[in-house]
């Protein structure tokens, strides 16, 4: 008797087993099948979008009027964009195709600035016209490219999930494979920028670019340096265990990643810093943090104090938010009380115990050098003529920004308010031209001390 129920026991638990493994299999082949689904109508709306973005361009070498070349504008900006997105949705994450993403930034900011400003008053240029039609023929030398490697996608019946297996275990993809293909396509991606785009054109440079400037004829730091500046910059004890190891290819200039033993025993910290001169670029502390102990002001103060104590005492606090239990900071160096907004610094502290735990200064490093003419040329009054006559300003400052060609300019920063609305104003503070408009987000909550 006891061994009948012995065994319809064990029957009864032999099948469940049986029905959870082939559920639990069930999942993992639809979550499989679902993500492959994902990537390959990312991979082919990449490919209808570059051919979509070039019938655009060329739609807008032939348009005469200003209202279809507006259009055609807003259009191709709003194609590159999404072609942009769906390489980010590929799994090409390992392999760096950097240089056919500039190309679609390029194509966007261009597009967006001849879009929204007034034609009319400012028609498009000769060089302006010129580079349109480059954009166009690129556009189509990428697309045809891009519909040879769809082919063979498509011939081969090529998974993009075995593509990523490859990646992560680090295979060679070989050639005529859907990688090669599309290395091949950033290749010549690549060769569009140095063809077209530096300094003189007024398209934004790489910031990785120009530190690579910045620091080529710096000293160079070895494996050992590099972990005594990163121990030095997060103030940890010269025995705490680190590792470090050589940034891969990709960047600009050479560069370290130092692990660093958390004191307080959390998680370690990724230091990347340039191998020349050891100047920290990013650090960041990745741990859970749940709780929120501090204040928004109380974190903003040991930002503050942090850059103080390694020599950035030049600088003010622009920006504040709190997303989750993460205090994130912005920081911009001030010259005559004018900011600098393209050499801002991000911080990051944790609420619930004031740690940082995360550090950008990619943009100083690069950015921040002396500046001249950092005199308006037109008088506040007449730059608030400048802005909607509902506006309401509240705050002004002179500030440099980037504008959307990539062209620093001085402006007036203004704060004003419309309805129950806040925007962030910026005029150029030479020509009273309206450089951007940004619309706040409502306050941060301040959480005082629990």
């Amino acid at each position: 008797m006891f061994r009948a129920i012995l065994i319809a026991v064990l029957s009864v638990a032999l099948i469940g087993t049986g029905v959870f493994a082939y559920n639990e299999h069930q999942e993992k082949e639809a979550l499989a099948i679902s993500h492959e689904n994902n990537y390959q109508k990312a991979f082919h709306q990449l490919a209808f979008h570059l051919d979509h973005m070039q019938d655009e361009l060329g739609a807008s070498l032939a348009t005469n009027g200003l209202s279809n070349m507006t259009g055609s504008m807003a259009e191709v900006w709003r194609i590159s964009s999404l072609a942009h997105s769906d390489m980010g949705d590929l799994p090409m994450g390992i392999v760096p195709i950097d240089k056919t993403e500039e190309y679609l930034s390029n194509v966007a900011d261009f597009t967006h600035d001849v879009a929204i400003r007034d034609r009319a008053d400012e028609p498009l240029s000769d060089d302006e016209y010129e580079q349109l039609e480059t954009f166009y023929e690129q556009a189509g030398e990428l697309s045809g490219d891009l519909r040879g490697v769809q082919a063979n996608v498509l011939a081969d019946d090529i998974r993009w999930a075995d593509i990523e297996a490859d990646l992560v275990a680090n295979t060679d993809p070989g050639e005529g494979t859907a990688i090669d293909g599309i290395q091949q396509i950033d290749e010549k991606a690549k060769g569009f920028g140095e063809n077209n785009w530096n300094d003189d054109t007024g398209f934004p440079v790489d910031v990785g670019e120009r530190l690579a400037n910045v620091v080529e004829d710096k000293e160079k730091f070895d494996e050992e340096e590099a972990v005594e500046c990163a121990r030095e910059f997060l103030n940890t004890p010269d025995e705490a265990n680190a590792e470090v190891h050589e940034q891969g290819e990709g960047l600009p200039y050479e560069g370290y990643k130092v692990y660093v033993e958390d004191p307080d025993g959390e998680s370690n910290y990724a230091v990347e810093m340039t191998a020349r001169g050891g100047l920290p670029t990013s650090v960041m502390q990745d741990r859970p943090i749940t709780e929120t102990n501090i204040s928004l002001n109380e974190a903003s103060e040991i930002a503050a104090d942090f850059l103080d104590e390694r020599g950035f005492d030049d600088v003010e606090l622009v920006d504040s938010k709190q997303y989750d239990s993460i205090g994130t900071f912005q920081f911009v160096p001030t010259v005559n009380d004018v900011r600098l907004y393209p050499d801002a610094i991000i911080m990051k502290v944790a609420l619930d115990d004031g740690d940082v735990v995360g550090y950008k200064g990619t943009d100083y490093l690069a950015n921040h050098r002396e500046r001249h003419d950092l005199e308006p040329e037109l008088e506040l009054e007449e730059a608030l003529d400048e802005i909607h006559e509902n506006v309401e300003v509240r705050e002004e400052h002179l500030a440099v920004i980037e504008n959307q060609t990539g062209e620093e300019v001085l402006t007036y920063e203004l704060y004003g308010t419309m309805n129950d609305d806040t925007y962030q104003l910026f005029i150029n503070a030479n020509d009273g031209t309206e450089e951007d408009v940004k619309r706040m987000q409502g306050a941060e909550p301040v959480y005082d001390t629990l």
